[in-house]
């Protein structure tokens, strides 16, 4: 009888915690790696092709190559701090942040665009501007 009871619980938790994993904020993911530095974290956002704005470096990236130039951008501008400005989304289901980067020498204002590519919520664009 415990046992059953052990099963009932856990399918029971399982069902209660599941709508909280469907909420989850990719958003929160990409800050978390920021604030990191962690380059993986976000690209593993990103679609096959993305266009890509690091300063004054502008162009559509392969994954690859946007992950070597975020590595890059990160180990000249080392994290210090990160801040939501701003989210929404579209009707359409697109979403957007614009996320303050504090690095050790500097802020610059990061600007993400998502949208459902057909593999879920996809980053399409992601520029990183000085504030």
């Amino acid at each position: 009888m415990k046992k059953i009871m052990k099963k009932i619980q856990l399918v029971f938790l399982a069902f209660l915690f599941f709508p909280l994993v469907s909420l989850a904020d990719p958003f929160d993911d990409i800050m978390a790696a920021m604030k990191l530095g962690q380059t993986s974290g976000i690209t593993k956002f990103f679609s096959s092709n993305v266009e890509l704005t690091l300063l004054e470096n502008e162009g559509i990236y392969s994954k690859q190559q946007s992950e070597q130039m975020l590595k890059n951008f990160f180990s000249q501008h080392p994290p210090k701090n990160v801040n939501v400005q701003h989210k929404g989304s579209s009707a359409q289901g697109a979403k957007y942040a614009i996320i303050i980067y504090e690095a050790v020498n500097g802020k610059f204002r990061t600007y993400i665009f998502m949208k459902d590519n057909g593999n879920g919520l996809q980053v399409n664009e992601f520029r990183i501007e000085r504030e």
